[in-house]
């Protein structure tokens, strides 16, 4: 009996001890806005080749619906930003090894993303669309039967047409959006699906005559993302959303990238 109770007291003295530096080490790792001030800027991960939302002018510097949110952000903390691009597939793996402090990249916040990272309200919304050769047939899923059908890998224009698409679809998975809409215009697969704010974009500066939006089939909306643990993070964020929704800055920036006012927006 001594031997067994000997032995159980040191089993809990372990787990104790081991839950206990877990837990501390979770709370080290946990980012507080004093922690960004004391490093004095902003590193904000941004989607790239997704115009309106995120794109690379004639400069080399980044540009976007995401990128004016990122520096808004950086105006509201008093600290300079350093704008990130990422590709959509490098977008939570960013995140999650520290390349950059949170992401405002056009992100979804879908159950299973939730699993590794903390999502705040969404703060911007598009329609995904599938856009097509000028006087394609497509007028619905049902229409995808048998057609190739490209998207931008991991994305939720992946997921969303997957669950979606009829059977029969051939779903051609690219890396970045910009791949996408080359795919299309050099007709190596039949419609893509991206955001109907993207297409509208690319028809106008690349596509006019080719191509054009054929349906819309769901909405996407899109919220900031920090690491697990940055709760204080997390509560900031969510209310300067709430703020500049208010006084409408975050409208503002809708309208000069989407020609359109912000979308009621859907909040948790």
């Amino acid at each position: 009996m001594k031997m067994t109770t000997l032995f159980y007291a040191k089993f809990v003295a372990c787990a104790l001890a081991a839950t206990c530096a877990l837990g501390a080490a979770a709370d080290a790792g946990a980012q507080t806005l004093g922690d960004l001030i004391k490093k004095g800027k902003l590193t904000i991960g941004v989607v790239s080749g997704t115009p309106p939302f995120g794109s690379i002018d004639a400069k080399g510097a980044p540009v976007g619906y995401d990128v004016d949110v990122a520096n808004l952000i950086g105006k509201y903390l008093n600290l300079p930003v350093e704008v990130v691009p990422l590709t959509a597939p490098s977008r939570v793996p960013s995140l999650e090894s520290g390349k950059v402090d949170f992401l405002v990249a056009t992100l979804a916040p879908t159950p299973e993303r939730a699993k590794t990272l903390m999502f705040t309200m969404p703060y911007s919304a598009f329609e995904l669309a599938i856009v097509a050769p000028v006087g394609g047939k497509f007028k619905a899923l049902a229409d995808l039967k048998g057609k190739k059908v490209g998207v931008t890998r991991g994305t939720t224009n992946d997921t969303a047409l997957s669950r979606m698409a009829p059977a029969g679809t051939a779903i051609v998975r690219f890396e970045d959006d910009a791949t996408v809409t080359q795919a299309l215009l050099s007709k190596q697969v039949d419609a893509v699906s991206i955001p109907s704010t993207m297409a509208l974009d690319i028809i106008k500066t690349r596509g006019a005559g080719k191509i054009e939006v054929r349906f819309s089939y769901s909405l996407q909306p899109n919220s900031m993302a920090v690491r697990r643990g940055d709760f204080e993070l997390h509560q900031w964020l969510n209310n300067f959303i709430y703020y500049v929704k208010l006084n409408g800055e975050l409208d503002a920036i809708a309208r000069k990238w989407s020609g359109a006012p912000l979308p009621a927006l859907p909040t948790f």
